[in-house]
Parts: C-alpha cells; sequence; structure tokens
C-alpha cells in the first residue's frame, strides 16, 4: 500500500469538495480545479478529509497517484504554487507586462509569451521573474514552454532555467599534442 496514500488528505473549512461518479470538483480561495478519477480507486469526503482507497491490489500505481492529483488540488486552492525562472547571458533581460513576459535572450528578435490564463507572473529583476498559479500542472508545462525559447546550452550554461536547477557544464574538447 502506498504510504502516503494511507494518509487521509485534510483540507480547510474555506475549501469545497464536490464528488460526483469520476470527478472531485475543488474550489478555493485561489481558484477551482477538477481531478479525474478512475473507476478502480474509491474517494470518500468525511468532515475534513478525503479518503482514498482502491478496489484491487493490483491497482496500487492509481491509487498513489490519484491521492497525489488530490493533495496538489487542495493544496493549489488554499496556498497555491510558484517557480522562479533566471535568465542567464549577457545582455538577456525579460519584462513583465500583464499577461506578457518579452523576452530577449539573444535571437534577432524580441519574443513576447503570452501566459495562459489562470497563470500570473511578477518581475523581480530584469534577469528573472515569477510565475503563479494555483494549478501545479498547468504551472510546470508554462515553465517547460519558456524554457523551450531558449534552452540551457551545455558549454557556458546560458539559458532560461529554473531556480536552483542542477546543471552539469561540459568540458570542452582539447587539442593533444
Amino acid at each position: 500500500m502506498s504510504r502516503l496514500a494511507a494518509k487521509p488528505i485534510e483540507f480547510e473549512s474555506s475549501v469545497s469538495i464536490e464528488l460526483d461518479k469520476d470527478k472531485l470538483k475543488v474550489k478555493g480561495p485561489k481558484g477551482e480545479l477538477m481531478v479525474s478519477i478512475r473507476k478502480e480507486i474509491e474517494v470518500k469526503v468525511e468532515d475534513n478529509k478525503i479518503f482514498v482507497d482502491r478496489k484491487l491490489d493490483s491497482d496500487k500505481a492509481f491509487h498513489g497517484l490519484t491521492w497525489s492529483l488530490i493533495n496538489n488540488a487542495v493544496i493549489g486552492v488554499t496556498r497555491g504554487y510558484s517557480k522562479k525562472l533566471e535568465i542567464v547571458g549577457k545582455g538577456w533581460r525579460s519584462a513583465v507586462k500583464g499577461d506578457i513576459i518579452n523576452l530577449q535572450v539573444g535571437l534577432s528578435h524580441p519574443v513576447d509569451f503570452k501566459l495562459p490564463e489562470g497563470v500570473t507572473a511578477s518581475q523581480e529583476n530584469p534577469g528573472s521573474f515569477t510565475l503563479h498559479s494555483h494549478d501545479k500542472q498547468l504551472l510546470g508545462q508554462v515553465c517547460a514552454n519558456i524554457q523551450k525559447i531558449r534552452p540551457v546550452e551545455p558549454y557556458k550554461l546560458k539559458g532560461i532555467r529554473l531556480e536552483g536547477q542542477y546543471l552539469r557544464k561540459k568540458v570542452r574538447k582539447t587539442v593533444g599534442v
């Protein structure tokens, strides 16, 4: 049995949970999310706790997955998620204007990236900005799409990256004498 999924998910009174046959709707102060539930998994809501259980022992993977998705939704609608992106390169910068991020990252033209609904951005300095959302999956996908504009190159480590992301620098070839 999944060790985390054995524990109930506790939520605050400001969160409302609606359970249908195959969908769980989570509403909170930050937003609203839907989690689809497979037929092999049983979900019960009692008091301020959500219990996730499986019908067969062979559905262990779906048990832990469903528990994690529901837990992420509850955390997202109460606290929200944020990821900080850094731009590393000489003269490279960004500017946040509403729901558009203007990136100048060494291309022949500036790139305007439009944020989807549910994601907001705030600017700390021209070399970094933070994305905020109540949906963890959407936030991760938006970060990946922004990183695709200018991926980190392995020799100088220039590019767009997440704060704290581990990168290994490649060594250039040397001429043997």
